[in-house]
């Protein structure tokens, strides 16, 4: 035998006995994340928070069926145990769907910005490591903690399968839409991380993306089905494309097997997202190269301006551009750190991705006032509670999402202790970071304030409820950037950051915990926006815990009570806010690295 037939005999051999390994398609990447993931305390963080929230939403399942048995016999509670199973269960299924989800996008914000930040993707790429390598090495990495999580529930679901009513073909199907769904909204912040630097503007990205990918489907076919009479099943096209109707079918069809859909398979739908997941991988992958190649061969950065990136390669003098930038040198003017983060707004907001996913948008938005005005739903108040609380809702998501990684942004650029070193006191830095997260969301305050306006000057919403409305905006503003500023001076990594400031901000603006409508009022600014708008505006159906407390004075006792309550959500939102920014400003100092 020829030494040529020995090498490819030996070559086969150690290809086939690594093909089941996936260290081809992983790389060496995967296998130093596992060393590195065991020694993360951030990897334990989140399996404890998991576990408390995972317990409290069942806890509150249980005790939500505990309360419908009521004082019934103990033959009744026992013949209603296969319900409580099935709520439980449908409980723990959600729950886990949503939150791997979250956890996926926050813990992949970072997965190649940091290499490309720290210059060591242009190492990796004069290594034999592959980009494939790269890309796939870093999503499995961060998957493996994730179903890990995954694994978490599964005794749960193993349990309370005990109690009947629910078949191992639900929690087979829910745990592989799951797993495929965080596939997807994982690749989908990876593809984002290798253009964006900071990890709050891609989570902000990725979440906006999903919800247009799934929301805009689940809109227009239905529309064209039943509006404009195409012959087409939306229902079975949403459930090959869109997770979420995926996952409610299957619920559907355990809850009710008489309403199950003959020829929708969920293997099928798996399928068709990992398809989806495929392609952003592979746009991953050869974006990775080309950023590698980039900086390997010492030219600009991705994350370099246009004008640098043209300095680097030749195409204008050094001169030029040194008396270019010195000409359009500006003096600070008013507080320098709320200056510095105007600025930085209005250059990211000049950008060409930005223009170009901003005019899409806007394109959207106004396409939905003109199908809503050609309808007749602008004259209906739930058409103005949902543009309200969907701009209100993002508003308060922009300015969390920046608050949460305003100062550990700068602490992994080293730029925080040349910071601290100005004549800048720290209650001024940790004030204009305040204000500096409450103006990210402009564009989202700005479309709310030109909704109130035309509407409440055409008579459709009360302009009693402007008022209102602004002090509880300000007051909700001021409390999310406050304590995003909070956890953004105690962590060192904004991931970290981002994902404690994400997960509070759910249950802040989503409260589940709240057994009346009164408490959640007290809890929730968006719940607080909807009665506002009911009381004003008189609309029972949605004022009727105030007009009911109130009805003894009439119109005067409403508004009197509701204006109390409006009082007191303000006191306790300004006064949590002051206790979030005099914590920060101590911690300025003591956590500088």
């Amino acid at each position: 035998m020829s030494a040529y037939s020995v090498i490819m005999i030996a070559g086969l051999t150690n290809f086939v006995a690594r093909f089941p390994s996936l260290y081809w398609l992983t790389g060496p990447i995967f296998d130093k994340e596992l060393r590195v993931s065991s020694r993360r305390k951030r990897n334990y963080f989140l399996r404890v928070a998991y576990i408390w929230l995972l317990t409290a939403f069942i806890g509150l399942a249980w005790i939500f069926m505990a309360k419908q048995g009521g004082s019934a016999s103990k033959v009744y509670q026992i013949s209603r145990m296969s319900e409580t199973g099935k709520y439980v269960t449908i409980t723990i299924v959600w729950f886990q769907f949503i939150a791997i989800q979250l956890a996926a996008i926050v813990m992949l914000s970072t997965a190649i910005s940091d290499e490309i930040y720290h210059r060591t993707l242009g190492l990796l790429m004069t290594t034999p490591i592959s980009s494939l390598q790269i890309v796939i090495g870093k999503l499995f990495s961060k998957l493996l903690q994730l179903v890990l999580l995954l694994a978490i529930s599964m005794p749960l679901l193993s349990v309370v399968r005990v109690l009947g009513g629910v078949s191992w073909d639900y929690v087979v199907s829910s745990l592989c839409v799951t797993l495929t769904a965080t596939i997807f909204a994982g690749s989908v912040s990876l593809a984002f991380s290798i253009t964006s630097r900071y990890s709050h503007s891609v989570i902000v990205r990725t979440a906006l993306i999903c919800f247009l990918f799934y929301i805009i489907p689940s809109i227009v076919l239905p529309l064209l089905q039943y509006v404009y009479q195409f012959r087409i099943d939306a229902e079975r096209i949403l459930f090959h494309v869109n997770p979420f109707v995926a996952l409610a079918i299957l619920t559907r069809s355990m809850l009710s097997p008489a309403m199950a859909v003959v020829g929708l398979p969920w293997p099928l739908h798996c399928v068709v997202m990992l398809g989806f997941s495929a392609l952003l991988l592979a746009f991953s992958t050869v974006r990775v190269r080309k950023v590698g190649l980039r900086q390997a061969t010492g030219q600009a950065g991705i994350f370099a301006s246009r004008k640098e990136r043209r300095l680097a390669d030749g195409k204008i003098k050094k001169k030029t551009a040194l008396s270019a930038s010195s000409r359009r040198t500006r003096p600070v003017k008013g507080p320098p750190v709320i200056w510095k983060e105007i600025i930085n707004l209005w250059i990211k907001s000049r950008r060409l991705t930005v223009v170009v996913t901003t005019v899409p948008a806007v394109l959207l938005l106004a396409a939905v006032y003109i199908y809503c005005g050609y309808k007749g739903y602008l004259s209906r108040e739930e058409t103005h509670i949902v543009f309200i609380l969907a701009f209100f809702f993002f508003g308060l998501f922009r300015t969390a999402s920046s608050a949460a990684t305003c100062i550990t942004s700068e602490k992994e650029a080293l730029t925080w202790p040349i910071l601290l070193t100005t004549p800048l006191t720290e209650k001024q830095i940790a004030f204009g970071k305040i204000i500096g997260s409450c103006i990210g969301g402009w564009a989202f305050w700005l479309l709310l304030a030109v909704h109130l306006l035309v509407f409440s000057l055409a008579g459709v919403i009360s302009p009693a409820a402007v008022l209102p409305l602004i002090l509880l905006i300000a007051s909700s503003t001021l409390l999310v950037s406050a304590v995003g500023v909070f956890f953004s001076s105690c962590f060192k990594r904004s991931s970290i950051s981002a994902s404690v400031n994400l997960i509070l901000f759910i249950f802040f603006t989503a409260p589940v915990c709240c057994p009346s409508p009164l408490p959640t009022f007290l809890v929730s600014p968006l719940f607080a926006a909807v009665i506002i708008l009911g009381v004003t505006g008189g609309w029972d159906n949605i004022g009727g815990p105030f007009q009911q407390i109130g009805s003894r004075w009439g119109w005067f006792g409403t508004f009197l009570i509701s204006g109390l309550a409006l009082i007191v959500l303000v006191a306790i939102y300004l006064s949590l806010a002051l206790g979030a920014f005099a914590i920060a400003v101590a911690n300025i100092r003591r956590r500088t690295f």
